[in-house]
Formats: C-alpha cells, structure tokens, sequence
C-alpha cells in the first residue's frame, strides 16, 4: 500500500531561520531585569504575579542553599543574588554528559511605586523562594470645600 506524504521544505527552513534568530537574540539583547551576564553564571526562572493586595515572585533554585541567597531592595530595585556551589567531584567518574549550571546568580526587579518595602516578605521551600510584596494604601483625595465669601 502507498502512502501519500507531503513534504514542506521551507517549514524546515524557516524552522531553522527562527531558532538561529532566536539563538542570536538571546545572546545579544539586553536581559529583563538589568541583570549584569557578565557575573551571572545562570539565571533562575522567576513568576511574578499580581493580587489586590500585592505582588508575588517565585523563583525557582533548585539545588541552592538557603545560606547562600541574598534579597535586598535598594530604591526601588529589587535583587535576588546568590550562588548554586558545584558538588564535589567523584574521583574516578567520567562525565559523560554535564548540563547543569553552577555558579553565582543575579536577578534584578524594578518594583512599582506604592509598594510597602518594609513589608516585603521572603520564603525559601523545596528549592523554590517565593517574595511577597505588598502594596501599599493609595492615598485617597481629600476634598477641600470652597467658601464663598459673600
């Protein structure tokens, strides 16, 4: 029995195209965040979602100590930095295959305005740090009343 295939050689092609522009464009354009490349080793993957109430970013760590993440907000910059410690190695093991990365990291967030600093609050479960965020109380108008002088 045959069987009718249909082949798209130029699918392949711009296939092909958009991964190697997509390939340049990550090793070329300016990171979100402000993150300086050049001291990161690797970047963690973060979430960042929003409440009434405020804001929340989880990133994921895995692998990383606790003792060795840092959170510090400076104006209205927040920064999450730290460093994922390589496992000593195994004498007589040959890696075959190496893919995860290792070293210092650095994430930084250009926090809204009306935001309590103060109150930000952080936690660090299962290789995943979660920031809360809270918002802070708008200042609602006053009405000031007119007189009229008669």
């Amino acid at each position: 029995m045959n069987y009718l295939t249909t082949r798209r050689p130029m699918r392949n092609l711009f296939s092909l195209h958009n991964e190697m522009g997509r390939i340049f464009g990550d090793l070329f354009a300016p990171h979100e965040g402000g993150t300086d490349t050049e001291e990161a080793s690797w970047m963690p993957m973060v979430d960042i979602s929003e409440t009434e109430n405020g804001y929340e970013i989880r990133a994921e760590l895995p692998g990383v100590s606790e003792a060795d993440v840092n959170v510090s907000v400076t104006d209205n910059l927040l920064t999450v930095k730290g460093e994922k410690r390589q496992e000593a190695e195994t004498e007589g093991k040959n890696y075959h295959r190496v893919e995860r990365r290792y070293g210092s990291f650095q994430r930084s967030f250009t926090l809204p305005r009306h935001i309590e600093t103060d109150a930000i609050n952080a936690e660090f479960k299962e290789g995943v740090l979660t920031l809360g965020i809270p918002k802070a109380e708008v200042a609602k108008p006053t009405e000031i009343p007119i007189k009229v002088n008669s």
